[in-house]
């Protein structure tokens, strides 16, 4: 088990993910050293591989805190108290929206993709930690709709990942390569028609 970080240890841990994050996004990965993170972060370079064994390790660390302010804003969701699904279906595609196009998330999201081939560990660990664990959240939540009668589905897991297909469509592709928006797949009519079709495929049975 590792021993809890001192309160001033722990602000420097923070101010170097910040700084190597604000590198990584502008740069890319390849492109930064840990001596501009350093400097950056105002702490020597011994500072950081104190804390961290490599750019790799880095990296990895700030994949792992993004998920974990991913991971949470899912499971701290606040749902209408609502027995009418579509209320449901529309708060939690919102959320999961805002999230997908975040310039945060986004950013990241781009850089594993560039970085997959050549670091596929990193890849898996923003996969487990992020998606995943969301999904799982997810899953939850239409477990719970399932037994209130709101939904009736079959499978779970594949229930939540068509949902989700379909929020990562159009919209969601243009603001990944930075292409103009087009107004027929704004971020609220994709979310419509995720709501839509879901209340249609996974209508109760009279």
């Amino acid at each position: 088990m590792e021993k809890p970080l001192s309160p001033r240890s722990a602000a420097k841990r923070t101010a170097m993910l910040d700084a190597a994050q604000a590198c990584f996004l502008e740069s890319g990965y390849a492109s930064t050293s840990v001596d501009e993170v350093a400097t950056r972060a105002g702490v020597s370079k011994a500072t950081i591989y104190a804390h961290f064994a490599s750019k790799d390790d880095l990296f990895g660390a700030i994949i792992c805190r993004r998920c974990d302010d991913q991971a949470e804003g899912l499971s701290s969701l606040s749902l209408p108290d609502s027995s009418d699904a579509r209320t449901i279906l529309t708060a939690i595609a919102q959320r999961l929206m805002a999230l997908f196009v975040s310039p945060e998330v986004m950013g990241i999201y781009r850089i594993v993709i560039a970085e997959a081939p050549r670091y596929p560990e990193l890849a898996k660990t923003w996969y487990e930690a992020g998606p995943l664990r969301g999904k799982q959240r997810l899953c939850d939540v239409f477990d719970d709709m399932k037994r209130r009668g709101l939904l009736d589905f079959d499978d779970t897991r594949r229930t939540v990942d068509a949902f989700v297909g379909m929020l990562r469509g159009e919209c969601f592709h243009r603001v990944m390569i930075e292409l103009p928006p087009n107004p027929h797949f704004s971020a609220e009519a994709t979310i419509e028609t995720a709501v839509n079709f879901a209340l249609k495929a996974f209508a109760p049975t009279a």
